[in-house]
């Protein structure tokens, strides 16, 4: 098995309690993994191998991925999903949950937001800014302090999980510094179908917003760093693994070229050539964060 994406497949593949396929699985599992990816679009876009399909190809034992391309962190683990899906995982034999959300928080319409002054009518603007100043004002929206809160909930529902389950982990990733800022997305009909002709969300998600907000691209890539490196990565996801040691930990992606050949498909997803990249190092942290009997099922 590599993976499916419904809880019904889930079911099937399993067997219900007490079946001989659920013994067979049962005996499979004490020495390989079963693994739930629970993300955005990073885990959940249809075009291509994403991350979390790149990861679980490599790993021989259970992989379930779910989520939605596009989708807010404050709305994947909201209350109601945090509910419903750390049910599933009770009640389930996962050792491992994968999260990925919280860049789409920081972008499009809550940019916007944030630099509400800069969308004025003309002769009334400020002056565009740098990159240092523009963060500054970012963090006044509080936009990570909603990331923050979301995975809060999540870590929150599954350290309860874990206090009945010890060896239950949670692993959360960074982002990779973006390179070609203001690139839309390539929508064709080879990779999503004829809606492609109709699809007109393709970014940019970033320089959009931002293009009359800063001086110029440079700034862009650098507020872009900014918001994922000393923001996401070091003011929400680090804090949290230091709140949640021993249950939550993060991917370290350094090593891994975002400037390689075909590495991303827009302004802020990698392609299926970038996401096979990162996947190594992802699955350097899968491996780590198993039990040792499941490690040797992890293939980088």
């Amino acid at each position: 098995m590599s993976w499916v994406t419904s809880w019904e497949l889930w079911r099937k593949a399993i067997g219900p309690h007490g079946s001989r396929q659920r013994q067979n699985v049962d005996a499979f599992l004490e020495t390989h993994p079963a693994i739930l990816y629970w993300g955005d679009s990073w885990f959940s876009t249809p075009l291509y191998l994403n991350l979390a399909r790149q990861s679980a190809r490599r790993i021989n034992g259970f992989s379930m991925i779910i989520g939605k391309p596009g989708a807010l962190a404050t709305n994947l683990f909201s209350s109601r999903e945090v509910d419903r899906v750390g049910d599933r995982v009770a009640n389930n034999p996962f050792d491992l949950v994968c999260l990925s959300a919280g860049g789409n928080d920081c972008l499009s319409e809550r940019l916007t937001a944030a630099f509400r002054a800069w969308t004025t009518a003309p002769g009334t603007k400020p002056p565009r800014i740098d990159a240092p100043a523009a963060f500054a004002i970012f963090r006044d929206a509080r936009l990570l302090d909603r990331v923050s809160d979301a995975y809060v909930r999540v870590l929150g529902r599954l350290q309860a999980i874990q206090a009945k389950r010890p060896l239950l982990r949670v692993l959360g990733h960074p982002y990779v510094p973006i390179v070609d800022v203001g690139r839309p997305a390539k929508l064709t009909p080879s990779n999503i179908g004829l809606i492609a002709w109709v699809k007109d969300d393709v970014g940019p998600w970033l320089w959009e917003p931002m293009r009359h907000v800063l001086k110029n691209k440079d700034e862009g890539r650098e507020f872009a760093r900014m918001i994922l490196e000393d923001g996401f990565r070091d003011s929400v996801l680090k804090p949290l693994a230091q709140r949640y040691d021993g249950l939550f930990s993060i991917v370290d992606f350094g090593g891994v070229d975002p400037m390689a050949e075909g590495f991303w498909n827009d302004e802020i997803h990698p392609g299926e050539t970038g996401f096979d990249a990162l996947a190594t190092r992802f699955n350097d942290a899968v491996r780590t964060a198993l039990p040792a009997r499941k490690r040797h099922a992890v293939k980088p």
